[in-house]
């Protein structure tokens, strides 16, 4: 898939996409029993990151599939959300059917492709995304529908929250990405040569895994991700006693509230690494609530993981490696 609008301009617009995707209202009833999001590569992101946005708060079990199985469980009472940016992702078609099968509640979220032509064929509700994109950077809209769908699914209502932080995420936008000092330059700068870990609070996981895969799509460069707890009890210790000068632990660190409540273990975890040889990196977000903490990690991965590539002299855009395995899974399922 060849993007028409450039790289810059969609990082640049992410806060804007997801402003003007907040007030989605479904034209449907969307009354059910749980809410499967189902996504894959660079769209399973935005069910990730909306999952643990309402992971506190929600009274309405959230689940997500990343695999092309549904569970047992999924039925008649189940509204699956499909996303795919292209509308051609063998894994999202594969699932779609699996959902008509059962006869699920479904949604198709997508640009169009097959995924498009066989929601419409069936009569089933499409969320349409804009033409032109890069999947991995239509991650504004794709979250701000996706919350909006689960708003509408009887799920927690973060829309006013959210548009409440809308003009600090642009301040911060401006700030790490083209301020004087600019800490998505300095941080992509540190990880030439250094494999990137990066940790955070069970809140941010999805954020960490954002950071993981846009350094691997963007930047063309190996990167790993690991949350608390499990760090703190898996893997510190080998951190803290191994010189590892071929890694680098880049810790996100953000606000407790009512979302997240790990602060204190990512505290302690770089407090164990002090004094050791691991070579590590501190971020503090500095937002005003947890949400707020998870949105600035996205702006300011992004912006990391394009300037890495500028670094490396990498286009990001780049995308044959990843169609061409696309393909070879599309035939293998078939075959």
């Amino acid at each position: 898939m060849t993007a028409s609008i450039p790289t810059a301009v969609q990082l640049y617009h992410f806060v804007d996409d997801l402003d003007n995707s907040l007030g989605f209202k479904p034209e449907i009833d969307l009354d059910c029993d749980n809410i499967i999001l189902c996504g894959f590569g660079g769209s399973a992101v935005s069910g990730d990151f909306a999952s643990d946005c309402c992971f506190v708060e929600s009274r309405k079990y959230i689940h997500l599939v990343k695999y092309p199985d549904l569970p047992n469980w999924v039925g008649q009472r189940s509204l699956v959300v499909v996303s795919s940016y292209s509308g051609n992702t063998a894994e999202a078609l594969e699932i779609y059917r699996q959902a008509k099968e059962r006869g699920c509640r479904t949604i198709a979220m997508t640009s169009g492709g097959k995924l498009g032509e066989a929601a419409r064929s069936n009569g089933d509700y499409t969320v349409p995304l804009p033409e032109g994109m890069h999947p991995r950077h239509a991650i504004g809209y794709m979250i701000g529908y996706t919350l909006a769908v689960i708003r509408a699914a009887g799920g927690p209502d973060l829309e006013e929250r959210i548009r409440s932080i809308i003009p600090a995420l642009r301040r911060y936008r401006d700030e790490v990405a083209f301020g004087e000092e600019c800490l998505a330059k300095d941080l992509a700068h540190n990880y030439i040569g250094k494999v990137p870990v990066i940790c955070s609070d069970r809140s941010m996981q999805s954020v960490a895994f954002r950071w993981k895969t846009q350094i691997n799509e963007n930047s063309k460069f190996v990167a790993f991700c690991d949350s608390a707890p499990v760090f703190n009890v898996c893997s510190l210790i080998e951190w803290a006693n191994t010189h590892r000068d071929n890694c680098i632990l880049t810790f996100l660190v953000g606000k407790d509230d009512e979302i997240c409540n790990g602060t204190s273990m990512m505290e302690s975890a770089i407090r164990t690494l002090e004094g050791s040889d691991a070579i590590y990196r501190v971020i503090r977000l500095g937002g005003e609530s947890a949400l707020e903490n998870m949105f600035r990690a996205i702006i300011l991965g992004d912006y990391m993981s394009v300037y890495m590539a500028e670094e490396r002299g990498i286009d990001p855009a780049e995308v044959r490696p990843v169609m061409q395995m696309k393909e070879k899974l599309a035939k293998t399922r078939h075959d």
